[in-house]
């Protein structure tokens, strides 16, 4: 297939909000692909280059892209920047100034161009890029131009996930619905989040292509997510026997240690200047967004190596900050400051690491998620040798509320997060958010009794005392998984210091976009004056939730406050609007 057909296929999923014809014409696309270039065409659809969690990043900005809409179209740079202004978008306006009407590149040589564009590095990078795109931008008509543009930004944004994919594989399989088939499909994508694959595999042999599609060391598997309860009682009446593990205020590390294979590390000076490479066991770790994060734990990769008595493993657990002196752990935000590019050696002697791990889900070759949490934490016990770095986290085993209320309480006193409770029984379930994992959490100064966590979709301009921040306030949405859609939950106009509004503003400038994302519903009232795209999570206390009719999830926080930027979860990871009722009935 031409990449200006997938281009054309594009613009018909970014003509419509209904999820139904988002399916179809995605089934439709899948089926007229070749199987060579279906994983790639899947890809690029969703703005990336390779699967989710090893995609190249082109590492091109806007301002950068102005410079290559100005070289492609010969325009001058400040006409592009006016039409930027205007339009909000920079697909628009390579759309609106493209001519071409010669772009012949079918999709496997477009993503060769495109992947030789993104690995392009070293002294001049820049300059190559630049004159790389504009050549290939060219000759591509204004719908192939537009999307390019948005490939390259990593801004497709069409308003659907890989679920849908995984729906509309379903469609193109069944010709309708199928909920058994849709859980293979899903199963097997939570635990190798690789959508191309699974695509490819299933139009070369149905679901039976699946087979071979195993969980794998290097490959993240979607973290288990926990639920809500309303209290001890609830909770024991409703699992029965638990056990129950602290909450860490950390950072979600999914660990894979593989002592068969070995992979090239850069090693740096203090100066961050110069590099060499070097062969190390391979060694990786994850965040619950499957990004990979190896470079920023050096003590956990170490200590894996000594620690685990094993040949391979996949291993799920938080990574937290403590104070050497003390022994006491540090809150998320100063935790969280491990994640950078440079100074890591530095950070790491600064802001140490407990590798607190909760699970196994795979160890010498063998997937364990279908074994009961009880007899995964059996083998975690024997593989974990005693250290510094990585401990095996500890838990109470229990059918007594007055238990789980108590360890609650402890757990706050220690300055912890809370409290997990989890199914002794229970299988581990990528991806999965229910009733054998709860977490109770509960600050003493919130008349509330949870946080919720949102996404920020744009902010107000300040007026009063705020006019010298640029921002007033901003409006807070979380995901629905079940629509695909972001749905409203409170405008937050207060509850934030000087410096967190200069630092929210700096990030949602970033990310500015020149109109409301289509896959969220927002009233007409909440509208902002600067939309962005939906990367921000933030961490919401509040006094009372309240049912609402103008927020689109239903519910409204009333006196909303920060409590903390969340730069470790995705835009899809947010509370959903099911636990915000919950949290709703359990106040």
């Amino acid at each position: 297939m031409r990449f200006s057909q997938l281009a054309e296929y594009l613009q018909k999923l970014e003509d419509t909000t209904k999820r139904l014809e988002i399916t179809a014409i995605l089934a439709e696309l899948i089926d007229e692909l070749e199987n060579k270039e279906t994983d790639i065409a899947l890809y690029m659809s969703r703005g990336y280059l390779k699967a989710e969690f090893e995609t190249e990043r082109f590492n091109i900005a806007e301002k950068m892209m102005i410079k290559i809409l100005s070289q492609a179209y010969g325009t001058d740079e400040k006409i592009v920047k006016g039409k930027y202004s205007t339009l909000g978008d920079l697909g628009t306006v390579a759309g609106e100034l493209s001519t071409g009407k010669g772009f012949k590149l079918n999709i496997v040589e477009t993503h060769a161009a495109l992947m030789d564009i993104a690995v392009t590095e070293g002294s001049g990078s820049q300059e190559r890029k630049i004159l790389k795109s504009a050549q290939l931008l060219q000759t591509a008509e204004p719908t192939t131009a537009k999307f390019l543009t948005r490939i390259i930004l990593g801004n497709v944004r069409l308003g659907f996930t890989e679920l849908t994919i995984v729906e509309a594989l379903v469609l193109l399989l069944n010709g309708a619905k199928d909920k058994e088939m849709k859980k293979v499909i899903e199963n097997k994508y939570r635990i190798h989040p690789d959508i191309g694959l699974i695509a490819k595999r299933i139009k070369q042999k149905g679901v039976k292509g699946l087979k071979d599609v195993k969980m794998e060391v290097g490959v993240p598997v979607h973290a288990q997510k926990a639920q809500r309860l309303s209290g001890a009682e609830e909770i024991i009446e409703k699992m029965g026997e638990v056990w129950i593990e602290y909450k860490f205020d950390g950072t979600r590390a999914q660990l894979h240690m593989d002592r068969d294979k070995t992979m090239k590390k850069s090693s740096f000076d203090q100066q961050d200047m110069f590099a060499t490479e070097k062969e190390i066991l391979f060694t990786k770790t994850f965040t619950r967004n499957l990004e990979e994060t190896t470079h920023q734990f050096p003590d956990i990769v170490e200590a894996a190596n000594v620690q685990i008595d094993a040949t391979s493993v996949i291993l799920d657990g938080e990574a937290i900050g403590y104070n050497k002196e003390t022994g006491k752990f540090l809150p998320f935000q100063e935790t969280i400051q491990r994640k950078r590019k440079h100074g890591i050696a530095d950070a790491a002697k600064q802001i140490p690491l407990k590798y607190m791990v909760f699970d196994i889900l795979y160890l010498n070759g063998e997937s364990l998620v279908d074994m009961p949490l009880i007899e995964r934490r059996k083998l975690l016990d024997s593989i974990i040798k005693k250290g510094e770095v990585i401990v095996v986290d500890e838990y109470t085993k229990t059918e007594d509320a007055k238990v789980v209320a108590k360890e609650s309480k402890d757990a706050l006193a220690k300055g912890l997060e809370g409290i997990m409770i989890k199914k002794v029984n229970s299988p581990y379930q990528a991806g999965a958010r229910n009733f054998t994992w709860v977490k109770m959490k509960k600050s003493e100064e919130q008349i509330l009794g949870d946080t919720v966590d949102c996404v920020v979709l744009g902010y107000y301009f300040g007026r009063g005392a705020r006019a010298k921040f640029g921002i007033g306030g901003f409006l807070a949405a979380v995901w629905d998984e079940n629509e695909e859609r972001y749905k409203t939950l409170t405008k937050v106009g207060s509850g934030l210091k000087d410096d967190e509004w200069g630092v929210l503003k700096k990030m949602a400038d970033k990310l500015a976009i020149g109109a409301p994302i289509k896959n969220a519903d927002i009233e007409k009232k909440y509208y902002c004056d600067v939309w962005t795209k939906p990367e921000i999570v933030v961490e919401l206390a509040a006094d009372e939730l309240s049912k609402s009719k103008e927020h689109s999830s239903g519910f409204a926080l009333r006196f909303p406050r920060l409590v903390k930027f969340r730069t470790d979860k995705s835009a899809t990871d947010t509370t959903t609007p099911s636990e915000v009722a919950q949290i709703y009935n359990n106040q």
